[in-house]
Parts: C-alpha cells; structure tokens; sequence
C-alpha cells in the first residue's frame, strides 16, 4: 500500500518531533503493509512554512536512516498546503512542494469555512497549469459535512478527494464517520490516507479502513481507490 498523506518527517510540523520517532512511524507502516509514504509537511497555514528544498533535504536524512535501520518504506516529498492566493506565487517560484515533486498533484487543506465557487475557481487555475488538487480530509471540514454537495462541486471542477483512514474506522468522532458513509456511498472519494502525526496512537494506519470500504462498496472500488495512489506518484 501507499499512503501520500503523513506528517513523517520530524521537526517540521506537530508531527513527529524526533528521528526515532519517524522511524517508528515507517516501521508501523511496514508492519501494516505500507512500502511508500508522501511526507506531507504542513505549509501556508499560518504556523508552518516548509519550502521545497527543506523538505527535500529532510526526506534524504530520513531515506537514508531508514536504509541504515532496514526498514523497507520508501518516503517521497510532498506537503500539505493550506488554501492560500500565497499558492501560485509559491508554484511559480518553486518554492511549493507538490507530491513527489513531479508538478501534477498537491494536497490541498481546505479552511473551515470557505466559499464553494471560490474554491471551485482556484481549483480550475490550478489544473489550467497542470496541477491537480487533492482535497485532504473533507470528511473533517465543518461545512462538507453539513452539505456533502459541496464536495462535489470541487469534484467536479476537477479536484480529487482523500478521507483519512482513522474517519473510517470512526476514531475521528460521528460526525466524520457520517460523513464519510455519505461520500463513499456518493462515489466521492478517490484516497485513502492516514494523516500520521506520531508513532502511538496515530501512526500510519490503511489496512482497517481498507476493510470498511471493502464491506461498504465492494472489492472493485476498493482496488480502484488502492490504485490512484500509484498513479499521483507515477509508479
């Protein structure tokens, strides 16, 4: 399995705060089955600002830990990027991480609250420049969970869709997990990512909300959502 949203890489975020603590994270992963992580950094959200040739320095000190450790994941740069105009300046000065630094797919976090035609207007500027959105964890935002149809609008301009594995399996609360059952049932979701932050009790998870989408929509579509992964990564 591949999980492209996972805040591994330590000091950068509120993720991990040290070395030992990502590589208990890659180690978890392996032992759930996953080979590949996106390192998701936060970035533009106010708090966190990681630009491209950090991220890129620290997935080398930790691809190389790993190896040195034999732990067999491999982890690719990315980033989780806040809804910002600050995006395309930060595109066209290279600053901005995208996943797997290819220049096609970046994950994009969505505020609270947010004007739906907006959003949809962004979303079109960046796919006219060859950059496809992938929307994190709408099952958590506020307004998508009281009008899923505001999902599809994104969805329709041309936007991906991630829900987070612990929404899923309900360890995110009912409100997430309504919402997640409404857009799995909709055909709204492409990805399944876990959203690590820490080697304990949120580490990266994707076998058990495997399962549930398997039991809810049946093993095609469960293979489809396994397989887009690979395709934004390009493997």
């Amino acid at each position: 399995m591949i999980d492209i949203h996972a805040h591994i890489l330590p000091s950068m975020d509120d993720g991990p705060s040290s070395l030992d603590q990502s590589l208990t994270m890659a180690l978890k992963a392996s032992d759930e089955g996953i080979h590949t992580i996106i390192a998701t950094p936060h970035t533009l959200n106010g708090v966190y600002h990681n630009h491209r040739e950090h991220i890129l320095s620290e997935c080398r000190k930790l691809n190389r830990a790993l190896e040195e450790k034999n732990i067999p994941v491999k982890v690719l740069p990315g980033s989780e990027a806040r809804l910002s105009m600050d995006i395309t300046d930060e595109l066209n000065n290279n600053q901005l991480m995208t996943m797997n630094d290819a220049g096609r797919y970046l994950l994009l976090e969505l505020p609270d609250q947010f004007l739906p035609q907006a959003v949809t207007s962004f979303i079109r500027r960046l796919l006219n420049r060859g950059v496809t959105p992938v929307i994190a964890h709408p099952e958590r935002n506020p307004s998508i969970q009281q009008k899923v149809e505001l999902l599809y609008d994104l969805i329709q301009a041309g936007a991906l869709s991630q829900l987070t594995s612990y929404s899923i399996t309900g360890e995110f609360g009912s409100s997430a997990l309504k919402c997640c059952k409404k857009l799995i049932n909709q055909g709204m979701v492409h990805i399944i990512a876990s959203d690590a932050h820490f080697p304990d009790k949120r580490f990266p998870m994707l076998s058990k909300a495997y399962a549930v989408i398997s039991s809810m929509a049946g093993e095609d579509t469960t293979k489809k959502i396994k397989e887009t992964p690979r395709m934004i990564i390009g493997r």
